[in-house]
């Protein structure tokens, strides 16, 4: 064998560490969308990697802080803010679990976000902030490139105040858990109907403390809430402005809401409905709610609500009638294997149910006649 031939089946020491580095040798712009999906400690840890990985991390638009327990949570978000390329937009930002966060650090945080063209904000807050002005900067709640805003806190203490109205002109998906509303000098309240360009709304554990909370949107498209909660001092009601609502979900599995609902349209776009509860309610309130669903295509009610159902048949004679369901095309319910339901009970529910279809057809081929 000649010698400085390799024998077959070898690799060269350079072969193999080249081969080793296959990832490095991406491009920068393939390397930071892998990046923007790691949690960020992990992904600033690269910099030990070599000198090209030193500054990557940098250059990242998507910043996710989680839980920390061996490190100082407010040094360590303040120092990657601080040492990360100030000209590149911070797109999406995330904070959650930091439960040693204080409130000044978080207000800086969300300020650089801001000031960095965020779209999409998610934080979740421990139990101890209490007031959402005294956490945020204003200019996070009028940030004209936020698109996206989840706003967690923990079910303990009070809930964080949301101001009167936000200024959010390119908001798409609102979520906002454990919330209270600031209502105006006549006892309502409307903080979404600035919001021109919102798609999506999710409302969970809300501490409803107006008189009438508006839910007034023309643009609103899917709207989901859960386990509204209401003062016993007062007597509220949500009313919703949503003309081109397509998606209505209501659950209620702490027994809070119990307070009326109503519309001024008739939601002739929805779609699809869906009502979970857990707990007894009144009949008036509950045909209140099926009342919002008389356009419904799809409509899906868990077990719980199936077994209210059943007793409609009761209030037969009652003066508040059931809507007629016109444009019901299917029927969904969901049945939990576990709990036990007699078929009496299926078929009473059954029954009321065909005894709306009944009337639904006789209203269509009415319908049909004058047409003809």
């Amino acid at each position: 064998m000649d010698e400085g031939k390799e024998t077959k089946g070898t690799r060269s020491k350079g072969d193999t560490e080249e081969e080793r580095d296959r990832l490095g040798k991406l491009p920068e712009n393939v390397l930071l969308h892998i990046m923007n999906f790691m949690e960020t400690r992990h992904a600033v840890q690269t910099c030990v990697l070599s000198k090209r990985w030193n500054n990557l991390w940098k250059s990242l638009t998507t910043l996710t802080f989680h839980h920390f327990r061996r490190i100082n949570v407010n040094k360590f978000v303040s120092r990657v803010l601080s040492d990360r390329d100030d000209s590149i937009s911070l797109l999406n930002l995330c904070l959650s679990g930091l439960d040693q966060a204080e409130s000044g650090h978080l207000i800086w945080a969300t300020r650089y976000a801001a000031s960095h063209n965020v779209q999409q904000l998610t934080i979740h807050l421990p139990y101890k902030f209490t007031n959402i002005l005294n956490c945020f900067d204003p200019l996070t709640l009028s940030c004209p490139s936020l698109t996206s805003l989840e706003l967690h806190k923990e079910c303990c203490g009070p809930p964080l105040e949301i101001p009167k109205s936000l200024q959010l002109p390119a908001l798409k998906s609102l979520l906002l858990e454990y919330v209270s509303f600031t209502a105006t000098d006549n006892g309502c309240a409307e903080p979404f109907s600035t919001c021109h360009s919102l798609n999506t709304l999710v409302l969970c554990s809300l501490h409803i403390d107006a008189k009438v909370l508006f839910i007034s949107n023309s643009n609103l498209s899917i709207l989901n809430l859960k386990d509204l909660k209401i003062l016993d001092t007062i007597q509220q009601k949500i009313v919703f402005s949503t003309p081109n609502l397509s998606s209505l979900t209501i659950t209620n599995y702490l027994g809070f809401s119990h307070q009326p609902f109503s519309s001024t349209c008739n939601l002739s776009c929805l779609e699809e409905g869906t009502i979970h509860t857990t707990t007894y309610i009144s009949y008036s309130v509950f045909i209140g709610w099926l009342q919002l669903f008389a356009n419904v295509k799809i409509l899906k009610l868990s077990y719980d609500t199936l077994r209210i159902l059943k007793d409609l048949s009761n209030h037969a004679t009652t003066r508040t009638q059931p809507p007629c369901f016109a444009r019901l095309e299917s029927l969904k319910v969901k049945i939990i294997p576990y709990l036990e339901m007699s078929d009496e009970e299926v078929n009473r529910a059954v029954e009321y149910f065909r005894t709306l279809l009944i009337r639904v057809a006789v209203i269509n081929r009415w319908n049909l006649q004058q047409c003809a």
